[in-house]
């Protein structure tokens, strides 16, 4: 399933689900609640994301959940939601820039201010990794985050990702370079460990 030619669709069905968490694409009938998130989160977002903006609107995040099923549909972007066992939303996690020629993928992934501190970012990222690099098919999923922003390098550690190092000015936005840290997984991290807790949807 590493060809780009012959990769089959993936289903909107997947549901990933350990630790008290369950990631599911994001679909518009979260925009509310998305809207609701980030702006209780905007002084931890503000400079550590590049897509954060103070007018944010609901209306934005029904567009950007539209792009991203499109962007699913193509193969290039899998966007999750994150939520509680009640089905309140926690945040959101994607596998970006998925390349099927290197069998790559970035995770980005972040938490509501109110949510933090329960280990969830970590969850979510080594849930959605190891979906990336198992049913998915990849080799290496890779998670990078500005070197300032010490909760996503604390969670990245946490989830079992291996740090790699800093690149300088690697990232730029507002009018800003920045260094950013970097950490990977690929298929090997995966292969010792007892994933018995961890409810994976395959793929069809």
């Amino acid at each position: 399933m590493t060809s780009a030619d012959d990769q089959p669709a993936v289903p909107r069905t997947v549901r990933l689900a350990g630790g008290g968490i369950e990631l599911r694409p994001l679909e518009t009938e979260f925009s509310v609640a998305f809207d609701e998130a980030i702006r209780e989160s905007a002084a931890e977002l503000k400079g550590t994301v590049p897509w954060w903006r103070p007018d944010m609107t609901v209306a934005d995040q029904e567009a950007w959940a539209r792009l991203t099923r499109e962007a699913w549909d193509k193969g290039t972007l899998y966007a999750f939601v994150i939520l509680d066992p009640v089905g309140a939303l926690l945040g959101a996690c994607s596998l970006e820039g998925v390349d099927r020629q290197r069998s790559s993928a970035n995770l980005s992934y972040w938490v509501r201010t109110s949510a933090t501190g329960r280990g969830i970012a970590r969850t979510a990222a080594r849930l959605l990794a190891g979906w990336g690099v198992g049913p998915l098919g990849l080799h290496r999923v890779e998670i990078s985050m500005v070197t300032s922003n010490a909760a996503s390098r604390a969670a990245a550690a946490a989830s079992g990702a291996v740090a790699e190092g800093v690149l300088r000015n690697k990232a730029r936005w507002g009018g800003q370079s920045r260094d950013m840290a970097v950490f990977s997984f690929v298929p090997a991290d995966f292969r010792p460990l007892n994933m018995q807790q961890v409810s994976v949807s395959q793929l069809s």
